[in-house]
């Protein structure tokens, strides 16, 4: 059940790469100057996050720091990251409307910026050194930041298109 560093390291990947790249993809289907624009600093944003957490992996060497063992992360990795929990765009807008499927693309942002946030705030409650945990709060903060920002361009993208 020991979670190893390049499990935490393979998820922290998917999550901010795939992010990367859902968000540069979406922006090219946002005629919106400011949605689009948002959308690439989001894509710039996941980047940063994943040097960031390579960052704390690599200063973690082979101490301890608390997670290994924790049930609540094992679950999470098990259940919610063996799979991309960001689509691909041209999946979703090839099935629908321009309108609904930026709709769709920003429902599912909402939910993998849920689960992000969720996987920085289960290793930094699990964890035991307080400058990892820190810079763990920091990233879980970044993503609960996103989620806010990203239903923010929800709410702006259904009262702009009454959808």
């Amino acid at each position: 059940m020991i979670i190893s560093n390049q499990e935490l390291l393979d998820a922290s990947i998917q999550i901010e790469r795939t992010g990367k790249a859902f968000y540069a993809e979406l922006s090219k289907y946002v005629k919106d100057t400011t949605a689009r624009e948002f959308l690439k600093v989001m894509a710039q944003e996941e980047a940063l996050h994943e040097e960031q957490f390579k960052e704390i992996l690599a200063t973690k060497g082979d101490d301890q720091y608390g997670w290994e063992k924790e049930q609540k992360v094992r679950t999470l990795i098990d259940n919610k990251l063996k799979t991309d929990i960001f689509p691909s765009i041209e999946g979703i807008m090839s099935h629908l409307s321009e309108m609904e499927g930026i709709k769709k693309a920003l429902d599912f942002a909402t939910e993998a910026e849920k689960v992000s946030a969720e996987f920085y705030e289960l290793l930094g409650d699990a964890c035991e050194n307080i400058d990892i945990k820190t810079q763990l709060i920091k990233l879980e903060q970044a993503e609960n930041e996103h989620l806010k920002k990203i239903k923010f361009l929800g709410e702006r993208f259904k009262n702009k298109y009454n959808t």
